[in-house]
């Protein structure tokens, strides 16, 4: 993991990983959830067993996502974390069965009011639907653009 961006109010990350296999992935980018006490130690599990049955993937233009999340009671403080992955890995797409998308942005969101998630994850797949967008997140080139881009979510 290569941490790029960390902003001044704590709101967000911006990290690059390279693991290659689905749960490791939601691993690492729990640790560092919890490294910086936005969720608790059980967040990790939660995450992987609401994947089982609420899958995340989002088969977008250009670049998929995937936004994985879990109840309010495994976080500390609000925010996210957005991991770009080094190599795509497979999630199931959302409200499907058995279809999957080769993922590259993962946007894992740490709730602490459920009120706040519907119009966090509206802000997400409002930034996920411009290509532009995912193209400036995945190749981690412009710091400021992409710190600018990311307040706009939370």
């Amino acid at each position: 993991m290569k941490k790029i961006l960390c902003d001044d109010k704590q709101k967000f990350m911006y990290c690059m990983f390279n693991e290659t296999e689905k749960e490791k992935l939601l691993e690492a980018m729990s640790q560092v959830l919890f490294e910086y006490e936005f969720v608790k130690e059980s967040y990790f599990e939660a995450v992987v067993e609401r994947e089982k049955h609420f899958p995340t993937g989002l088969p977008t233009k250009g670049i998929s996502v995937a936004i994985p999340h879990t109840d309010c009671v495994h976080v500390k403080k609000e925010g996210f974390l957005v991991g770009v992955l080094n190599q795509p890995i497979s999630f199931e797409i959302m409200a499907s069965t058995q279809e999957y998308v080769e993922v590259e942005l993962v946007f894992m969101l740490a709730i602490k009011d459920s009120k706040k998630q519907v119009v966090m994850l509206q802000r997400l797949i409002a930034l996920c639907q411009d290509e532009e967008n995912l193209q400036l997140l995945k190749s981690g080139e412009n710091v400021a653009e992409i710190e600018k881009l990311l307040q706009t979510v939370n």
